[in-house]
């Protein structure tokens, strides 16, 4: 009896294991480009999970603290809008926000809002952003995604590190 019991519970902390945390959205920085002129060229990619969509005009993704960014520099793929605020744009929950990200005055946040319609299991990049700061450190970013489960959807707020420019060094 108590070897079946034993041999249910390692059993049961097993899969728990092996099943870890639920998967969202990620945002990573697949590499850094050293210009001439001294700036650096970040190149980030954006992959959903295959229960979550982003939808127009709602969903976006933030990175925080993008401090010396060079105005014009910024790009896009195809049905993602870009802007750059003081203030990251930070997902909300009845108006508070959802995450807390470390946000410091006076350096740029910069977000990726979809324009369409992005799936669930999708994979995306072409997003790159300028920068004179020529250090890097860990930084932060923040996601609002679209999940879907059990039949009905939600917003999910989701908070992550990725590498930045070093602001300190501005």
């Amino acid at each position: 009896m108590r070897r079946t019991l034993l041999a249910t519970l390692l059993l049961g902390c097993g899969l728990a294991i092996a099943s870890g945390p639920a998967s969202a959205i990620q945002v990573m920085v697949t590499s850094i480009d050293k210009n001439g002129d001294g700036t650096a060229t970040y190149h980030f990619a954006v992959r959903t999970d295959p229960g979550e969509t982003l939808n127009p005009g709602s969903d976006f993704v933030t990175v925080y603290n993008f401090g010396g960014l060079v105005d014009g520099s910024a790009k896009s793929p195809s049905g993602w809008g870009f802007s750059s605020e003081e203030f990251g744009r930070t997902p909300t929950w009845h108006g508070y926000p959802a995450v807390l990200p470390v946000d410091i005055p006076a350096l740029n946040n910069i977000t990726w809002t979809a324009k369409r319609a992005i799936p669930g299991g999708s994979m995306i990049d072409g997003f790159t952003a300028t920068t004179r700061a020529t250090g890097t450190m860990d930084g932060q970013y923040s996601a609002q995604v679209t999940r879907t489960a059990q039949g009905k959807s939600g917003k999910q707020a989701v908070i992550g590190q990725l590498t930045t420019p070093a602001y300190m060094a501005q």
